[in-house]
C-alpha cells in the first residue's frame, strides 16, 4: 500500500470516528393555528435542558401554569420574530380542572409589533387533555382569539381596532425536566 492511500485512508478513519457536535433541537409540540384564514405550524423545541416553553405547579394554589412558545421552525430554539405563544394557568378544584390567565401573543416582529389577546372576552380556549405520562406532560387543546395590534408588544398597549383571528390547536409532552414546582 503506498504511503498516500495509507494516509488517505487514515484521515477518512478518523474523521468518520470524530465526535460531531450537532446542536439540534429537539420538538415535544406543536401550535397549529390560522392567522386570518392562513394555515401555520409552530414548533416547540429544547436542546439539551433550555427551552423558552415551560410548566409550573404552584402546590399551595393548587395551580399549574405553563408558557407554550412556538418557534417558527423545527431548527430553533430561541427566534422572537414570528413566534406564537400561548400561556394559560390550570387550577384544579374537585377533579376538575379550570383554565384560567389565557393569553395569545404573536411575535410578528418580536417584541416591536405583533398580535395580543389576554382578555377573557377575546379568547375561547378549552384544555382537552392533560395526563402524567412516562415522558412528562401531555397538555392538549383549543383556543379561538380576536387578537389585537400592537406596535409595541412588550407594553401590553393594543389598538382595538386592528383585530385578527386566530383559530388553532396544540398538543405538546412538555419533558419533565421543563416541569417546575414553587
Amino acid at each position: 500500500m503506498s504511503h498516500s492511500v495509507y494516509s488517505n485512508t487514515a484521515f477518512a478513519l478518523a474523521v468518520s470516528l470524530t465526535p460531531t457536535f450537532c446542536y439540534a433541537q429537539d420538538v415535544f409540540g406543536t401550535l397549529n393555528a390560522s392567522l386570518d384564514g392562513i394555515e401555520r405550524t409552530w414548533f416547540l423545541t429544547t436542546q439539551d435542558t433550555e427551552s423558552r416553553s415551560f410548566g409550573m405547579t404552584i402546590a399551595i394554589a393548587n395551580l399549574q401554569s405553563f408558557n407554550l412558545w412556538g418557534q417558527p421552525t423545527d431548527k430553533t430554539l430561541d427566534d422572537i420574530k414570528d413566534s406564537l405563544l400561548l400561556g394559560f394557568d390550570v387550577m384544579s378544584v374537585g377533579g376538575n380542572t379550570i383554565p384560567l390567565n389565557v393569553s395569545l401573543t404573536y411575535l410578528a416582529d418580536g417584541w416591536k409589533s405583533g398580535w395580543l389577546a389576554n382578555e377573557a372576552d377575546q379568547i375561547v380556549f378549552s384544555l382537552t387533555t392533560l395526563e402524567d405520562v412516562d415522558e412528562g406532560l401531555l397538555v392538549e387543546g383549543n383556543f379561538a382569539a380576536a387578537a389585537s395590534y400592537s406596535d409595541a408588544l412588550s407594553s401590553g398597549q393594543v389598538d382595538p381596532s386592528r383585530k385578527m383571528q386566530i383559530d388553532g390547536s396544540f398538543s405538546a409532552t412538555l419533558p419533565n425536566y421543563l416541569l417546575k414546582e414553587q
